[in-house]
């Protein structure tokens, strides 16, 4: 499969992430290149562990495939309908709802060896101050079986290793970039104010969000709808000794808790990762 750039920028993978990235060697499944998968959720099914994925669902949560909606007939609709859709729901308060790749067994991908690169495409059907917590990204393998990854308390769970995009209740539109090392004080917006609102998000439409790690640059970016946001560079030799998750084993998982009694919910149309052998 030869993917151009050109034609997936829009709904599909941003060129400016990927460049100069062996997607194509990594996806006909040459080890020898890399390892890594992009899935539109096409051929997923909602199932824990029967098709690669592990799923939790803690309270009346949900993980389910939707009906696709893609009309690309104007600029408008593309960004707001998708194919192969999956759906993480919750309808009570502390309802949560966790989908991991690699049916809780495998986690391949650890930063500060080689290069990785990890984006997806969501959208939260509303957007409102106190309504929604998630998280998407790559975790340590066990946070993907942490009931309540983000706790009452509307807090990410600090027991294992995280990097990625991260939206609390109290903030209405904003999505930090975040990191934590298991056991240490996270580092988000909050801590680093680059980190702070990288997206921004608008309800019903959806965004692109991702990172690529450079390793011989020592370099970690941060991309939203394709764009890097340069202020976010991460040096990862310039940060404090243990507090970058670079020591532990990782695989993409995506998390929504709702901390009010409303119906929550985040889409996922596809996501994609990566990293060289």
């Amino acid at each position: 499969m030869r993917l151009g750039w050109s034609e997936l920028d829009g709904r599909g993978l941003s060129g400016s992430l990927w460049r100069k990235f062996p997607l194509d060697a990594i996806l006909a499944g040459n080890a020898s290149v890399g390892i890594g998968f992009f899935d539109d959720f096409l051929g997923c099914c909602d199932t824990s562990l029967y098709d690669g994925y592990f799923t939790l669902e803690t309270g009346t949560g949900t993980v389910t495939r939707i009906a696709s909606d893609w009309d690309p007939t104007s600029a408008a609709t593309e960004a707001t309908t998708g194919i192969g859709l999956m759906q993480l729901f919750g309808t009570a308060d502390n309802d949560e709802a966790i989908i991991a790749w690699g049916n809780a067994l495998d986690a391949p991908l650890k930063l500060g060896r080689k290069d990785l690169a990890f984006e997806c495409r969501f959208r939260c059907t509303t957007v409102e101050a106190d309504d929604i917590g998630f998280f998407i990204g790559l975790a340590e393998l066990g946070a993907q079986a942490t009931t309540k990854c983000i706790t009452a308390n509307d807090a990410i769970d600090a027991t294992y290793d995280l990097i990625g995009f991260q939206h609390l209740k109290a903030e209405t539109t904003a999505v930090d970039g975040m990191y934590q090392v298991g056991g240490q004080t996270k580092v988000d917006g909050a801590v680093n104010t680059d980190l702070d609102t990288l997206a921004t998000l608008t309800a019903a439409t959806f965004k692109k969000v991702g990172f690529r790690y450079f390793a011989d640059l020592d370099l970690l970016c941060w991309f939203v709808d394709g764009v890097e946001d340069v202020d976010a560079r991460l040096r990862v030799s310039d940060l404090t000794a243990g507090t970058f998750p670079d020591d532990n084993f990782m695989t993409p998982l995506a998390v929504v808790a709702t901390p009010a009694a409303d119906d929550e919910s985040i889409v996922l149309d596809w996501w994609a990762c990566a990293q060289l052998t």
